[in-house]
């Protein structure tokens, strides 16, 4: 059964402004080149394992069970929400997968990442760096 998509027949309509808003999260870019570059649905724990990998720019091999974990609470409880708002995904809980929906509305929005300088997200920020940055200009490390 899949979860996550608006009454039949319903098309969430997606202008250019809604596209960018959807983009302006650096999770949420990540989670459509994932989905785009897929071959077909992901499992949510290996969406998760790869956004995690990729927003912290780890290895494989290095990335923690706690940033997997992170990772995956931000997309279920958050971000996916947002994403099926727009019918941008499918989402089926009973097989624990998600997909990019076959819309207009994924049309638009991936005309509109095309006009992002960091589109595909494959140079994202090093947040662990930023918050270091950040923590320091607050005095909060030494």
């Amino acid at each position: 059964m899949t979860v996550g998509t608006l009454d039949e027949g319903t098309l969430v309509a997606m202008n250019r402004t809604d596209a960018f808003r959807v983009l302006a999260s650096a999770d949420r870019q990540l989670i459509l080149h994932e989905l785009v570059t897929a071959d077909g649905p992901l499992a949510v724990e290996t969406l998760s394992r790869h956004v995690a990998m990729r927003r912290h720019r780890l290895p494989p091999e290095t990335v923690s069970d706690e940033q997997i974990e992170r990772a995956q609470v931000r997309l279920v409880h958050q971000h996916f929400q947002i994403l099926l708002e727009r019918e941008l995904v499918t989402v089926d809980w009973d097989r624990n997968e998600v997909a990019l929906a076959d819309t207009p509305a994924l049309e638009t929005l991936l005309d509109a990442a095309t006009e992002l300088d960091q589109w595909p997200p494959d140079d994202m920020p090093n947040y662990s760096e930023h918050e270091s940055d950040h923590n320091r200009q607050a005095g909060l490390t030494d």
